[in-house]
């Protein structure tokens, strides 16, 4: 049953990334990011109702469920071209700096701190989903490296990609596609955070949130995200990099997806009392009396 509804959602989700794609084509000026046609408000409602179908899915994935144990090849077939689609991303960002240092003839293209500092996140977010992919394709269970360094190093780059989509980047409730690509920035981050919590902490909790931020991120990255960056390509007001950008959250997406697939298969499992750090001791027979 958490199955099926999980491949249902995820047909749901395909087909709202369809639909979207058509009202990019139809009825959105692309060159501003203006609606056309239709309230903007009924495309956040639809959203609202896909983010509450998600929520209500992974209501089925129970609140304590087994650990991760042993391979998991779809997760690892999917982590090595995003770590290799990462470390893409960091070369262009970083070619494009150097060019921009080396410009003589016009006026230098300026950037900013951020800028250099997420080019170079963006490699060490390619080296933790590498080694996050190896780890899945073992048949052991074991942790991608021996401590989480890795992990928080690899989703800093989230991190400060959401904070530049939000802040710094030009955008407005009325502008939908500016808003789809922050609120994907910041699915995938989540789910990122999750994956790599789920990855160095063997927990019997946090299932049901893993499969709701990754089938979040499915939606929202791969789903909505990624066909607005690729209209925008094909009308020339989107760049190679945040193309690729978009092309990387994307595949974190999918990764998002196999991620809640794997929750959906896991048994529940009764409460471990010497695992669970909440649960209070039960009383003594003198403290009873």
């Amino acid at each position: 049953m958490k199955r099926f509804a999980t491949v249902l959602t995820a047909l749901v989700c395909a087909g709202a990334g369809a639909a979207h794609w058509l009202d990019l084509v139809n009825y959105t000026d692309l060159t501003t990011g203006f609606i056309t046609y239709g309230p903007y408000w009924v495309r956040y409602a639809v959203l609202g109702l896909l983010l509450l179908l998600t929520a209500l899915a992974s209501l089925m994935v129970p609140r304590r469920c087994a650990v991760h144990t042993g391979s998991e090849p779809v997760q690892g077939l999917l982590c090595l071209p995003v770590g290799i689609c990462f470390a893409v991303l960091g070369g262009m960002r970083l070619n494009s700096l150097i060019q921009a240092f080396r410009q003589t003839e016009q006026a230098p293209v300026k950037t900013t701190g951020l800028d250099n500092i997420l080019t170079v996140l963006f490699f060490f977010s390619a080296l933790w989903f590498l080694l996050l992919g190896l780890s899945r394709l073992s048949s052991r269970s074991e942790t991608p490296t021996t401590n989480a360094i890795a992990g928080i190093m690899g989703t800093l780059s989230l991190y400060l990609l959401t904070i530049q989509r939000f802040c710094l980047t030009p955008t407005g409730v009325a502008r939908v596609e500016s808003i789809l690509d922050s609120l994907a920035a910041l699915a995938v981050l989540l789910f990122a955070v999750a994956q790599a919590k789920n990855a160095y902490l063997y927990s019997q909790r946090g299932g049901a949130w893993l499969y709701f931020t990754g089938m979040t991120a499915f939606l929202l990255a791969a789903c909505l995200a990624l066909p607005g960056a690729v209209a925008g390509y094909l009308v020339g007001e989107v760049s190679h990099i945040r193309l690729t950008e978009a092309l990387v959250l994307g595949l974190c997406g999918l990764c998002g997806l196999a991620a809640a697939f794997a929750a959906a298969g896991r048994p529940a499992v009764s409460p471990d009392p010497a695992q669970d750090e909440t649960q209070e001791p039960e009383p003594s027979a003198e403290t009873a009396e």
